[in-house]
């Protein structure tokens, strides 16, 4: 982050985050503030800079949703639309323009991160609960190194885990998320547009996911 401003930004999102977890907006904020520098980590290879180049964006102007939901069970972007629907999800909250960060790279990359939240929701099999959030930042955690995720992840074990006796997902549930996303392989410069008619189970197996247990 730059500067004070950036720092006092960063902790009123934050603290709004902590008192109700579904402020999205906020969120959002955090992620910008401290998510940056993550495409200089990531524009590294000729996956990450094809994505760079095409730029897809997951919102309804350029993903007709109704044809994912026509799509067979059980594949990727069946289960996708379905984690939408079932949680009341709309793709374009998550495609929302990034308001705090310049560079057109950088604001893409954040911007793709926040897009792609929920296909991984549906990769690893998560809901939306509370806990159920701490798991997936775990799981990313271990795929980038975010500090949001880390963010998420300690306070939000503490408030969503701890508090609400959610101990197996504590004690074992993080360390298992965490792991998965770290064995995996990369995700973000996937283009999950080319391969919504994959069987989900084929899609894990080509990149090594797998599912993970909410409780």
């Amino acid at each position: 982050m730059d500067g004070l401003s950036d720092w006092v930004a960063f902790g009123r999102a934050f603290v709004r985050v902590l008192r109700d977890s579904e402020q999205t907006g906020e969120i959002h904020k955090v992620e910008e503030l401290t998510g940056r520098a993550i495409h200089r980590r990531l524009a590294r290879g000729g996956a990450m800079e094809q994505l760079l180049a095409t730029r897809p964006e997951l919102r309804s102007r350029e993903v007709d949703f109704d044809q994912l939901r026509a799509l067979g069970p059980g594949t990727l972007g069946a289960s996708y639309v379905g984690h939408l629907d079932r949680n009341g999800l709309n793709a374009d909250s998550q495609a929302a323009p990034t308001t705090l960060i310049d560079d057109p790279d950088e604001a893409y990359v954040v911007r793709r991160f926040r897009q792609t939240h929920d296909v991984w929701h549906a990769l690893v099999e998560l809901g939306t609960s509370g806990h159920e959030e701490v798991l997936l930042h775990a799981f990313s955690w271990g795929q980038l190194r975010l500090p949001v995720s880390a963010l998420v992840v300690i306070f939000g074990s503490v408030k969503h885990m701890v508090l609400e006796g959610r101990w197996r997902a504590f004690r074992h549930g993080l360390w298992e998320a965490y792991r998965a996303g770290r064995d995996a392989e990369p995700l973000m410069p996937v283009v999950w547009e080319d391969l919504w008619h994959v069987s989900l189970v084929d899609v894990r197996a080509r990149y090594n996911v797998r599912p993970l247990r909410a409780n």
